[in-house]
């Protein structure tokens, strides 16, 4: 299996004014817009029947109900392999286990990013989708020590829906720089 990793920018750069203060993880809740659907390649087994596949995924923060993300750009690169899965009719079906990096880039530059994997999920009330976690790794600026974890629901990579996915968690950026002037 390939795996991308994106580098984020430098840690060094201006800070801004606290969003939370220092230690507290606060519950949130953020919405993803796709602009496009993901860019995808293949790899497939056609003996065993195995895909793999890899790409990329591109967006905006939608909603962030917190602020800290509202209207940031989100780019994500994945990789991930499908698998059969039974269905609700009983009968079997090809699932998504995928695994990738999103970079959060907010409009004065300042970056966070988050490793997350899903896989296909569905209820009796809902289409497939791919239901996961996330994990905060790092950032710069205003995201500085950005720290916590969320759940994830999105669409599939291999046959996207709407183009969103939702986020939600409980984080916190507890270095976040002081910027007096």
């Amino acid at each position: 299996m390939r795996v991308f990793r994106l580098v984020a920018a430098s840690l060094a750069g201006a800070g801004v004014l606290a969003a939370f203060p220092a230690g507290a993880e606060e519950f949130h809740e953020l919405a993803i817009a796709f602009s496009e659907p993901p860019r995808v390649s293949i790899d497939s087994d056609p003996i065993a029947g195995d895909e793999e596949f890899f790409g990329s995924v591109a967006g905006i923060v939608e909603t962030d109900g917190a602020g800290l993300f509202a209207g940031a750009s989100v780019d994500c690169e994945f990789d991930g392999y499908t698998f059969e899965s039974r269905g609700f009719s009983c009968g079997f079906t090809r699932a998504e286990s995928v695994a990738g990096v999103c970079l959060f880039t907010a409009e004065n530059g300042d970056t966070a990013v988050a490793e997350w994997r899903c896989r296909t999920g569905a209820t009796m009330t809902s289409d497939a989708r791919c239901e996961g976690e996330a994990r905060w790794i790092e950032g710069t600026g205003g995201f500085a020590g950005i720290v916590g974890d969320a759940r994830i629901h999105s669409d599939l990579f291999l046959y996207p829906t709407e183009g969103r996915a939702l986020w939600k968690g409980r984080w916190s950026a507890p270095r976040l720089a002081m910027l007096v002037h």
